[in-house]
Parts: C-alpha cells; structure tokens; sequence
C-alpha cells in the first residue's frame, strides 16, 4: 500500500479515471507530459486557487512515490525508504529517504506546470531549514536533499549554493524513465488499485 495513502483516498475519483487511462494506453502517449496535462485538466474544476495547486502538488507527491519505487535502484534515483511527510508538519520538506550511500536525505516534490518555471533557491532553502531543524538531518553528505519535479532545472544560484548536497530529479529524468513505459504505469495502476481497496 502506498504511503501517499492519504492523497489517493482524497482524490481516489481523480486517482483511479488517470492511473486506468495510463494502464490502458499500452504504452501509446503514456508519458510525464500527457500525465500533467491531465492533472491540470482535473484542476479545472477546482475553483479555489489554493485547493487547485494543492491539488496538482498533491497529485505529483502521489506519482513520486510510485516512481521511487520504481526506479530506486537507478543510478540516477537512488532512494530508498521514501516516507512522506505528515500534512501538518510539512513546513518545506515533503518526504525522508535514504540515500545511494545509506544517509537520510530530505526530499522535496516541486511540480511546475510550465517546466521553464525553475525550481528557485529561496523554495529549497526552506526544505534545507525545515530538514536540519524539524528533522535533525546533519545534512553534511552529498546528495542530502531531493528536488523531484516537473521544471527541467533549478536555479543557478540554487546550485551553486547547495552544490553536491542537491539531487535534482528532473522533468528530463523522469520522462526518460517513465515514457511509454508499459511496466511502469502498470505497476502504477496496481498500487493504486490496491491502496484504494485497503483505505476504502
């Protein structure tokens, strides 16, 4: 059962109509981007602005969990143990994990509608605050924090601030694993199924 457990039963109408179309496509245009066009055609009928970008985050946070489940072994992921965060103490830092070299690391979900819109400094450096404080990550190793995101980069000073400590999953990475890949998104579908019959 998914960790996300939360948001699926939240959104279990949303969770079962997108992750059967991606089953059912068979690998035909089952990729990153007809998956957020779809979120974002589901946001649509939200009208509190608010409530619609809770949504979309809530939605990629949901996907992260599947992917590092997927792909925890690529040498491009590399995390293990993904935990997300309790609403109430999500203060910048959206899950825990353990990292290629076995050290708890922070891991934040950034989702961009526009994949231009790149992932600034100041949003990274709550996750940094929020891990070393809230969470107590010594935070001294490379790798130590997680940006998993739609957007295909950061911004230049947040890499250059935060240098080795940073993993940047992005837009490019997961669309290489992702893309018309039946395995995935059936396995997506079946934790899916499987977290809505046990929180139901």
């Amino acid at each position: 059962m998914l960790k996300t457990s939360g948001h699926v039963k939240q959104y279990y109408i949303q969770c079962c109509n997108l992750y059967q179309e991606f089953k059912d496509r068979n690998g035909n245009q089952a990729n990153l981007q007809s998956f957020i066009n779809m979120i974002e055609s589901f946001s649509n009928n939200i009208n509190n602005e608010d409530d619609k970008l809770k949504f979309k985050g809530d939605m990629l946070e949901i996907f992260a969990e599947l992917f590092f489940m997927a792909f925890k072994n690529d040498p491009r992921v590399g995390l293990v143990e993904y935990t997300p965060i309790p609403i109430d103490e999500d203060y910048g830092v959206d899950g825990k994990g353990i990292n290629a070299s076995g050290n708890e690391c922070a891991v934040q979900v950034k989702y961009r509608s526009n994949p231009q819109n790149k992932v600034t400094y100041e949003e990274i450096s709550k996750t940094f605050t929020s891990a070393k404080l809230q969470f107590n990550m010594p935070l001294d190793s490379d790798d130590c924090i997680y940006v998993f995101t739609t957007a295909y980069e950061v911004t230049p000073q947040c890499a250059r601030v935060l240098g080795r400590k940073l993993r940047v999953i992005s837009k490019d990475i997961i669309v290489n694993e992702v893309d018309n890949n039946i395995n995935f998104w059936n396995m997506a579908y079946n934790e899916i199924k499987e977290t809505l019959i046990k929180v139901m």
